[in-house]
């Protein structure tokens, strides 16, 4: 891994337990690198599995029925990510590393204002206060074009 990659994935093979015997395997060895300060798309058919990469790189994957191949591996900032424990995992989740969903209507909570929403994740990774965090989620919406962010994000 260079100075100039912040994420290599090699051989990443995921697969989903179906029953107590039989595994079907989603990612069949996928290897890629994503340098520092650039965009990187997975591209590919329905079904051949970019979420699961997705979610397998976040830690996001259901212990209980995904299993990673212990020959994979998931390195961001020179850390293989897999080795990590769930504390570590969190602490880097959120802050350094982190995922736009495909589906943002599923991730957001309609129960929650969008402020709430946005403000909790800056509270719980950023260490912000209250204020601070409404002041950023503010700064935020506003960023990404959201007419009146003062008022839509009690919204």
């Amino acid at each position: 891994m260079t100075e100039q990659t912040l994420l290599q994935v090699r051989d990443l093979r995921v697969s989903f337990r179906t029953d107590k015997t039989h595994m079907v395997e989603a990612v069949k060895g996928i290897s890629f690198d994503v340098p520092r300060n650039s965009t990187v798309a997975l591209v590919g058919e329905s079904g051949s599995g970019k979420s699961v990469s997705s979610l397998a790189v976040m830690g996001l994957l259901s212990a209980d029925s995904a299993v990673i191949d212990p020959t994979s591996r998931i390195e961001f900032e020179g850390r293989n990510l897999l080795e990590l424990s769930l504390v570590e995992r969190r602490k880097l989740c959120g802050k350094e590393i982190s995922m736009i969903f495909q589906e943002p209507m599923t991730s957001l909570n309609p129960v929650f204002t969008v402020g709430f929403q946005i403000a909790e994740v800056l509270q719980l990774h950023m260490g912000m206060n209250a204020k601070q965090a409404r002041a950023r989620a503010i700064a935020l919406l506003e960023e990404v074009g959201i007419p009146d962010p003062e008022v839509r994000i009690d919204a």
